[in-house]
């Protein structure tokens, strides 16, 4: 499953990497002004399901300067490649949680026209680590303006992704935990079902004696089978066979 990341500079998009695989292995910077300018990707598995995720050039905020358009140029290239040497099956908008929405809207435009209308957006709210009330509060308060203009998700989630370094105090750690496993839970649920792993019962069916089984009820209903098998066996061997004649 590819899944790709897109969002301005600065809203951690590489740090949401590192969150997801739980190793450092995208390059960040504490400058919020650096920005991923080429596509890297990266193999992970979540919970038996393979992905591989895109790291794509990162847009600035605004919609006049060269600058501006030379990064929303770069990200359409970056998707058209994608498009053309494999499938997209999902991609992650991250936006800043104190970011002006209507600023959004248009990187927001561009990665949707870019693809068929078939791939889910979803969005990832991040550095909320510091939001006063819970971090998934962000969304109900603020889902209904990026509807009204045009913004539409198949899906959210709202997260930090704080370095979780020596000394980080608790609240920020929790928070941290409960990011990882929501954005995990966030990609497993919008990956098309062809693609999920197969999942088969840890434990075996009822009534099923498994190899070495010494439970004595069980033992008597297989044997009270293994009578009813040999009897309709013994059946079988008196019908006259003048009726197949």
């Amino acid at each position: 499953m590819n899944v790709v990341f897109a969002g301005e500079c600065g809203t951690g998009k590489s740090s949401l990497i590192n969150l997801i695989t739980g190793r450092d292995i995208a390059r960040t910077s504490n400058d919020t002004a650096a920005c991923t300018t080429a596509v890297h990707s990266y193999k992970v598995s979540i919970d038996g399901c393979n992905l591989r995720l895109w790291d794509t050039p990162g847009l600035d905020e605004g919609s006049t300067t060269c600058t501006n358009s030379r990064s929303s140029e770069a990200l359409v290239k970056s998707l058209h490649r994608l498009k053309c040497k494999r499938d997209i099956h999902l991609v992650v908008y991250c936006m800043h949680g104190n970011r002006a929405k209507t600023a959004l809207l248009k990187h927001y435009e561009t990665i949707r026209d870019t693809l068929p209308p078939t791939v889910p957006i979803v969005a990832v709210i991040t550095r909320l680590e510091r939001y006063q009330d819970r971090m998934e509060n962000w969304w109900s308060n603020n889902a209904q303006e990026l509807a009204s203009f045009g913004m539409n998700f198949a899906d959210h989630a709202c997260i930090t992704t704080v370095p979780n370094y020596h000394g980080l105090p608790s609240a920020f750690r929790e928070r941290l935990i409960h990011s990882q496993r929501a954005v995990r839970d966030l990609i497993l649920r919008n990956c098309p079902s062809q693609l999920l792993p197969v999942r088969f019962p840890a434990t075996p069916a009822p009534n099923v004696v498994t190899r070495g089984q010494k439970d004595p009820g069980l033992r008597a209903v297989n044997m009270q089978i293994t009578s009813h098998r040999v009897r309709a066996t013994m059946q079988l061997r008196r019908i006259p066979t003048t009726l197949f004649a």
